[in-house]
């Protein structure tokens, strides 16, 4: 019986899983040791299908090897949660007590006239404001379980930055979509810009390795899916301002993975973006109390 080579002379090894890839399409094959190394050899009319099916197998599993996604772990998150926190507690108590003697809720909150009145602090002084005492414990709690991984990934400062500013503008998107007289109040749209935001960075990341699309997308997925069901329910629960805000956070999130952020450790950034985002909003609230 004439037979032929089909491999070179290889580690015994990688003979053993070519032999493997044989035997599982049905080809026989001959296996001859030397001192120089390990061949496979098969009958001339089976060469090409075994050659063909080898080169494949070599192009499925000889891929070159890709480092894994390095995540950002930025020192100091906590303090953005306790900022966010501080801003919301300080805001509700000026409200009890109207402070100043203004009435905060009214010269605060959101209605879709806002534009027309060139009001445009409203889309940020209405994130702050909160319906009751339940309304602002929830949005304590979702705000700390959301921004507390966006500031691990982006640094406690840029990261309530981009979500005091990515709520404002979903904030507007929601109220140019509802009827003139639907006022809107509350932090959830700037909790779910940062659930947009951490889940959208974690899919940009992950699409730079060879990784399975299903690990890809699972930021993505998992972020939509904690939208679907913390974001839908309740009968005051304003759904299209929940999307906005997710979909506003994942826009921003996917930008902010490709841009080159401060490094873990860069305090005097982060600081800085944590000023300007606390600027922001009292900016806002100078104008409309003013």
């Amino acid at each position: 019986m004439l037979l032929i080579p089909l491999t070179s002379d290889l580690p015994a090894a990688e003979c053993a899983d070519f032999a493997f890839v044989l035997d599982a399409i049905g080809v026989p094959y001959e296996r001859r040791t030397t001192a120089t190394g390990t061949s496979l050899w098969v009958l001339p009319e089976h060469h090409p299908r075994a050659a063909r099916e080898l080169a494949h197998y070599l192009r499925e599993n000889r891929r070159p090897p890709v480092a894994p996604v390095v995540w950002p772990n930025h020192p100091h998150a906590i303090y953005g949660v306790i900022g966010y926190a501080l801003v919301l507690i300080v805001v509700a108590l000026c409200v009890l007590a109207a402070a100043g003697g203004h009435n905060w809720k009214s010269a605060g909150v959101l209605d879709a006239g806002f534009l027309a009145r060139g009001e445009w602090w409203r889309v940020l002084t209405a994130l702050t404001l909160h319906g009751d005492l339940l309304h602002l414990l929830s949005n304590l709690a979702f705000g700390a379980l959301f921004g507390y991984p966006a500031a691990r990934l982006l640094g406690p400062g840029v990261a309530w930055l981009l979500i005091v500013v990515g709520g404002g503008i979903a904030y507007g998107i929601d109220a140019l979509l509802h009827p003139p007289q639907h006022f809107l109040l509350g932090a959830s749209t700037a909790v779910f810009t940062a659930l947009g935001l951490v889940a959208a960075y974690g899919w940009r990341r992950h699409l730079q390795n060879w990784s399975p699309w299903m690990r890809r997308t699972a930021p993505l997925i998992g972020g939509v899916a904690l939208l679907a069901f913390t974001g839908t329910g309740g009968e005051n629960t304003d759904v299209l301002a929940h999307l906005a805000g997710f979909v506003v956070g994942a826009a921003t999130g996917a930008l902010a993975a490709r841009l080159p952020l401060p490094a873990p450790g860069a305090g005097g950034v982060q600081l800085g973006a944590g000023l300007a985002a606390v600027a922001l909003l009292a900016i806002a609230w100078g104008f409309a109390l003013a």
